[in-house]
């Protein structure tokens, strides 16, 4: 009887699926004169808020990070209807169980800000390389190549 029954776990696990779904994103190459930079001014509350949440099934389904995210935008939507938590910290309580991880609550707390005076930047400062934290980078050329190769090369 035991070695029935184990024969038909085993065939039940062997018949179960699981379904893999991938997406992908196509992106269009854009004209740099199409790029447009705006920038904001944020209104920080000087109070922090604590919010504690008890996330549902659905949300703990998708993992920690999901009941960060839910209990965040639960926090925001309760104070003030803010746009962002600045400085946000999480305290997260965990039962570990048979299957996995399961959160049990989320507190989050932070500064509610929103944002205010949208503008547009010049284009002369969000085009520089430096100001998106890329190096700027400046070649000199001698004899036809670059200062790169042509240290073995070239004659100074």
């Amino acid at each position: 009887m035991k070695k029935q029954l184990f024969m038909v776990a085993i065939a039940t696990l062997c018949f179960v699926s699981c379904t893999t779904t991938n997406k992908t994103a196509r992106t269009e190459v854009m004209p740099y004169s199409m790029y447009n930079a705006s920038v904001a001014d944020l209104d920080v509350s000087p109070e922090r808020v604590v919010y504690t949440m008890t996330p549902s099934k659905e949300i703990n389904r998708a993992g920690e990070s999901n009941c960060k995210r839910a209990a965040v935008q639960e926090c925001l939507s309760k104070y003030g209807n803010a746009d962002l938590l600045v400085e946000p910290m999480f305290v997260v309580s965990v039962k570990k169980g048979w299957f996995g991880k399961k959160v049990t609550s989320v507190t989050v707390s932070g500064r509610p800000a929103k944002y205010k005076n949208f503008r547009s930047m010049p284009d002369k400062v969000w085009t520089d390389p430096v100001f998106r934290g890329q190096k700027n980078v400046s070649y000199k050329f001698v004899n036809g190549q670059s200062s790169e190769g042509c240290e073995k090369n070239c004659k100074k």
